[in-house]
């Protein structure tokens, strides 16, 4: 297959994602998991995936790929990517995962990570695609070996050692959405003492029951039934993301289980918060009710990440619902932190819902705008130079946000998908309409322009 064949667009700035059988097959699977193990593993590689249909069949053929590089395999199969990426952070080994995170069934992908367990950032994504597309490839005289491992009982114990058990017997509903967090997170939350009742619990690559992403409109039952517990969790599709329900059922922000978590986390731990540019102004707040120094970065759970280790941080967040509490694991893991997150409320004494109304949320909305791979960050490079001219307090750290008296505005393209997303937070419902009209007026006429 020669590299003018392949879509260059599925190589993303954090990973790669396409249509399956579209953009995306076994035959570039192959190619891309020799181009990344002549790149940049040593000897050996991790290798899992989440409970896609077509997951299996890219899996071996980026296996195909490194054994055929003269590199090792150790093949952990189908778990969460937490569980993945503790195996391969214990062993100080790079890893890669086939998934396309919370986008539909029809797409896979896979996200390589260094043996940090940070992901690979944009330039090292972008020497694997180069290699691809330049036809590059390595046959060695010996292929190399696969093994396979089993990490999720090594994982259980190394949380719940780190954790530890429930301080009264909470009540806990998880909706896994027929994702591969379902393998582990009823169990583990059960051993650590907590009630738990599981909403599509079973892996099915298909997700008939809703998304693979975390949407309130999916939520109804899940909603639901958080009226009756103490704590309601959601997961995307390979569990890396989260959203917490408190017991009125409302879906709690990033911000708000920041909160919840820091409250415990800064009489634990030392070090800064890292939160990204997305994450509303009350993440200021609470850093400063903390005592505590706040770093914004880009968005992307790489940068997350590695901003955390770099700061020396204890604690980071995205606005997608991406945490990091390094003190536990130092990588991004939805499993973990929402353990994590209920054992602190059972040692409140408080209702959920009670520490929630403890914080000054303001009005936020966020707009998405289709936008072709191809021309987004074009779009987004055209409005920085213009909107860095008409307004005076701008910031283009990642797309470009303009900052204002009453609130703020952020448009930015999406990393993972064809969108261009506008993010906006006010003081009120007024100035909420006010830059919602405003700059979905810019974005659409530069749109038109282009």
């Amino acid at each position: 297959m020669a590299g003018s064949d392949i879509n260059p667009n599925i190589f993303r700035a954090y990973d790669i994602r396409g249509m399956y059988g579209k953009d995306l097959d076994e035959r570039i699977m192959e190619r891309i998991g020799n181009a990344f193990a002549s790149l940049f593993v040593k000897d050996a590689v991790v290798v899992g995936m989440d409970g896609r249909k077509s997951s299996p069949g890219l899996k071996k053929a980026l296996i195909d790929g490194v054994i055929r590089s003269g590199k090792d395999v150790i093949d952990v199969g189908m778990l969460p990517r937490g569980v993945y990426l503790f195996f391969a952070w214990k062993r100080n080994l790079p890893s890669a995962y086939i998934t396309a995170s919370h986008l539909g069934k029809e797409w896979n992908g896979i996200k390589f990570a260094y043996s940090n367990g940070i992901e690979l950032f944009e330039p090292d994504n972008y020497k694997v695609r180069n290699r691809v597309l330049g036809g590059k490839s390595h046959d060695a005289k010996k292929p190399g070996r696969v093994e396979k491992a089993e990490p999720i009982e090594d994982y259980k114990r190394f949380v719940l050692s780190k954790v530890g058990r429930t301080d009264r017997p909470l009540r806990v509903v998880m909706d896994c959405g027929n994702g591969v967090a379902g393998m582990v997170a009823p169990d583990l939350f059960e051993q650590a003492g907590f009630e738990v009742a599981t909403i599509f619990g079973d892996v099915d690559g298909n997700f008939p029951n809703r998304p693979p992403d975390i949407d309130e409109s999916d939520l109804s039952r899940l909603i639901d039934k958080s009226k009756h517990s103490d704590m309601g969790i959601v997961f995307d599709g390979d569990g890396d993301r989260l959203k917490l329900l408190d017991d009125k059922g409302r879906i709690m922000g990033p911000e708000a289980v920041s909160y919840l978590i820091l409250r415990q986390l800064t009489k634990e731990e030392k070090g800064p918060i890292i939160a990204n540019v997305e994450c509303l102004k009350v993440m200021d707040e609470i850093a400063e009710k903390q005592g505590r120094d706040i770093y914004r970065v880009r968005v992307g759970n790489s940068f997350l990440v590695q901003a955390v280790f770099e700061h020396g941080a204890c604690f980071g967040v995205e606005r997608s619902g991406h945490f990091c509490v390094p003190s536990i694991i130092p990588v991004d893991d939805a499993l973990a932190v929402s353990l994590y997150a209920a054992k602190i409320l059972s040692g409140t004494g408080k209702r959920l819902s009670d520490i929630v109304d403890e914080i000054p949320l303001y009005p936020f909305k966020r707009l998405k705008v289709d936008c072709a791979d191809d021309l987004k960050f074009k779009v987004i490079e055209s409005l920085k130079k213009k909107l860095a001219s008409r307004y005076e307090h701008v910031n283009t750290i990642d797309g470009v946000r303009v900052d204002f008296d009453y609130g703020w505005a952020l448009i930015r393209a999406s990393n993972t998908g064809p969108v261009i997303r506008i993010s906006i937070e006010a003081v009120d419902e007024v100035k909420i309409k006010k830059l919602s009209d405003e700059f979905l007026g810019i974005l659409k006429k530069e749109l038109e322009g282009i």
